[in-house]
């Protein structure tokens, strides 16, 4: 039994160790997974937070160096510090927003805050050797991943001789060098070379002889004979002109040293700049007025420090930014504004703006370094770069801005090239006239956007548009609009003319696809396009192939006035969402007598006698209608039908009832009403002009029109008259008798041959 207990008490221990022991290692997998999940996102994303990567100083002067963060409302009030990174890893505050500073820097260093611009300003001054290193600005708190690095170096100063000034000047400039001399030396010659190795190699002398590499550039002056000073100035300094310089008076360069000047290139401290993806950026290049007349560029940095033009003044502008960047002179001489819209990730990097004769880079040229950072982290909402609109259609456009500059002017313009964007639309009313009736804005400021809709496309519209306004430029874009061969999908005539008074009726037809849209009609102005009431006119004939979901939207005016004139719009919506638009041009005209008004304007009519109208293509599902400017008159399929039965049934109407007119003048004219018995008919003379055939007897004595009554019926018959009375020759007086004997004879002749079908001389088959 004890040996049992033994056993279980060394089971259960055996078994707590191993529990205790896969305990241990879930907690270290655990452990690890969540310092995994804490680096991921700083691994995984780059920081936001943007500043220069290197700072150079000297040793007693200054820096300030100057850091970029997103604009968001949690960034701004945040925050801010500068740190200096050790060798554990570890970073040590020098300076932060909430006012501390460390003892090393305390009445050298400050940080200022600027959120509306979204940067923040580190300064430190009397810096010293041990202040160089690596260091990083940030936001938060520090390890949380937004943070900048940033080095800071102290350049030590040049070891020259005695006697020598040092000239800092930028590539471009003009450089005056004062060379002092003695009295005694008033008559003797005065001189300037520039040091090559062993040699001096002459710049200018007092006898006005110029060195190869100088000429043009270079002048030689002294103010007066009292002077005991002589200038030389050099204009447009190159970058090949940096080195040693040496004035002197005599014959021998080296005997008659008086000065050295050693003359040096100023160091580009990039401008920084900071947009958001899909943002928008202005990047200003200030040159001076010394290059104001030349041409202007911007070119961008590689590796191997050459420069690829990105755009100049004269026009040139690469594919990569075809669309979406525009040069801009400003007030200031020598200095430009670039704006660059749909900024993209591969956008960052190191630019130079210059001025050059040839407008392009070269080492020659008087430039200014640019440095933009491109942050992923964006508030910009994402907006399509392509929009495509069929001939004769439309398109919408939907544009951004900060809702809290609701009150700033919105406009439109056409891109045609680097320096130029044409005004189409604003927020203010202004309108291109030629674009008049074609574009409207729309905006909505509850939710910070502006709609522009252009109709009545033609292929001149294709090119790029830019959405603009006068509050945050990081909001400014930029589309592409295509034009694409389709036909538009709402039909409705072009053009239609009204008579004062009238009621008119426009129809607007649109296919199965926008049947859950908002459809409207709108009386389009330069301030946009107020919404009218409409009805809905029923199912669409326009789209035979479409289900019941294909109707019409109807616009009526009850008593058409002048001021009913101008252009409308039939569009369709799904919220502020715009859709597709057509446009119809109303002109009124007086009431005329002869005129017929028609009450109705639609596409199986003429428009109105404007000859400008659209026909429609009948097809299935996603029906597409094409214009016809061409034609003169609408003509609907069902109309072409009619037209067609009709007008041929008329036209035999009218023949057979002018055939029957003139056989019944003509029977009417040549016969006599006659009742013999109960039988009263109408007989022909043609028929009884020759009765032997019956094998009658002549009785050319017969009255021509004669009245009888036979068997007591009473019956008025009304001759017809004879417009020429024939004299007829006297005849043998017959009695009467005899005279209705043979008339009975030949009307029996007459029914008989009737009977028999047999064709009589002069009858009309009728």
């Amino acid at each position: 039994m004890g040996s049992y207990l033994l056993s279980d008490s060394c089971y259960m221990c055996d078994l707590g160790f191993q529990v205790k022991r896969e305990l241990s290692v879930a907690a270290a997998m655990a452990f690890f997974l969540a310092c995994l999940l804490a680096l991921l996102p700083v691994v995984s994303m780059k920081s936001p937070i943007f500043g220069p990567e290197q700072v150079i100083g000297t040793q007693g002067g200054s820096v300030s160096i100057n850091c970029f963060y997103p604009k968001t409302s949690v960034n701004k009030h945040d925050r801010k510090y500068f740190c200096l990174r050790n060798s554990r890893g570890s970073c040590e505050t020098i300076v932060s927003s909430n006012g501390y500073v460390s003892e090393r820097f305390t009445g050298r260093a400050n940080l200022t805050d600027f959120p509306k611009n979204g940067t923040f300003l580190i300064q430190i001054s009397q810096l010293v050797p041990e202040d160089s290193g690596p260091y990083k600005c940030g936001v938060g708190m520090i390890g949380r991943g937004l943070s900048f690095d940033i080095t800071l170096e102290m350049q030590q100063g040049p070891n020259l001789p005695n006697n020598t000034e040092v000239i800092v000047t930028e590539v471009g400039k003009t450089v005056s060098i004062n060379c002092p001399f003695q009295q005694q030396n008033l008559q003797d010659k005065k001189f300037l070379c520039k040091k090559d190795g062993k040699n001096c190699e002459l710049v200018i002398d007092s006898q006005n002889q110029v060195g190869p590499d100088y000429t043009g550039r270079v002048r030689f002056r002294i103010s007066g004979t009292s002077s005991k000073v002589f200038v030389v100035i050099i204009n447009q300094f190159r970058k090949r002109d940096v080195g040693m310089y040496i004035c002197g008076v005599g014959e021998d360069s080296t005997a008659g040293i008086q000065r050295k000047f050693d003359i040096q290139l100023l160091k580009l401290e990039p401008k920084l700049f900071y947009a958001e993806q899909r943002g928008s950026v202005i990047l200003n290049c200030a040159l001076g007025s010394t290059v104001a007349s030349l041409p202007k560029f911007l070119c961008r940095v590689k590796a191997d420090e050459t420069c690829d033009l990105v755009l100049n003044s004269k026009g040139f502008i690469n594919n990569a930014t075809l669309g979406r960047i525009l040069f801009t002179p400003i007030d200031e001489p020598g200095s430009f504004n670039i704006m660059l819209t749909q900024v993209r990730k591969e956008d960052a990097g190191l630019y130079h703006c210059g001025a050059q004769k040839d407008g392009q880079p070269s080492e020659d040229a008087l430039v200014r370094a640019l440095r933009l950072f491109v942050s992923e982290e964006t508030t910009v909402p994402q907006s399509p770069l392509v929009v495509k609109g069929p001939s004769g259609g439309s398109v919408s456009v939907t544009c951004h801005y900060n809702p809290k500059e609701s009150v700033t002017l919105k406009y439109w313009c056409n891109w045609k090239d680097n320096s130029h964007c044409t005004k189409l639309v604003d927020s203010s009313g202004m309108v291109e006239e030629a674009y008049e009736g074609r574009v409207a804005l729309f905006d909505h400021p509850e939710n910070g956007t502006f709609t522009v809709l252009l109709n009545q496309l033609t292929s001149e519209d294709a090119g790029y548009y830019w959405c603009l306004s006068n509050g945050e430029h990081n909001r400014k874009s930029s589309v592409r609009i295509d034009i694409i061969e389709d036909q538009p999908l709402l039909i409705a005539p072009r053009n239609i003319i009204a008579q004062l008074g009238q009621t008119l009726n426009i129809s607007c037809h649109f296919p199965c696809k926008f049947y859950s849209y908002e459809k409207y009609w709108c009386r389009w102005s330069n301030h946009g396009c107020e919404t009218l009431s409409t009805q809905d006119g029923g199912n669409s004939m326009a789209f035979v192939d479409c289900n019941q979901n294909s109707k019409i939207v109807s616009l009526t005016l009850s008593s058409v006035r002048r001021e009913h004139e101008g252009w409308y719009w039939c569009g369709v919506k799904q919220g502020q969402r715009y859709g597709q638009t057509t446009a119809v041009y109303l002109s009124v005209e007086e009431a005329t007598k002869t005129a017929v008004q028609p009450a109705n304007s639609v596409l199986n009519r003429d428009a109105s006698s404007s000859g400008d109208a659209e026909k429609s293509d009948v097809r299935g599902k996603g029906i597409e209608v094409a214009p016809d400017p061409g034609s003169t008159k609408e003509h609907s399929g069902g109309s072409k039908v009619v037209v067609s039965t009709l007008v041929p049934l008329a036209l035999v109407l009218v023949v057979g009832a002018l055939a029957l007119g003139i056989v019944k003048a003509r029977r009417r004219r040549f016969s006599d009403r006659i009742s013999v018995g109960s039988y009263t008919t109408d007989i022909s003379m043609s028929e009884l002009e020759n009765p032997r055939k019956f094998g009658a007897n002549d009785n050319m004595g017969a009255s021509s029109a004669q009245e009888t009554t036979l068997r007591g019926e009473d019956e008025f018959i009304t001759p017809t008259e004879n417009p020429e009375e024939i004299q007829e020759p006297k005849q043998v007086k017959r009695s009467s008798k005899e005279e209705a004997d043979m008339a009975y004879t030949a009307f029996l002749l007459q029914s008989n041959y009737i009977a028999n079908e047999i064709p009589l001389d002069g009858s009309t088959d009728a």
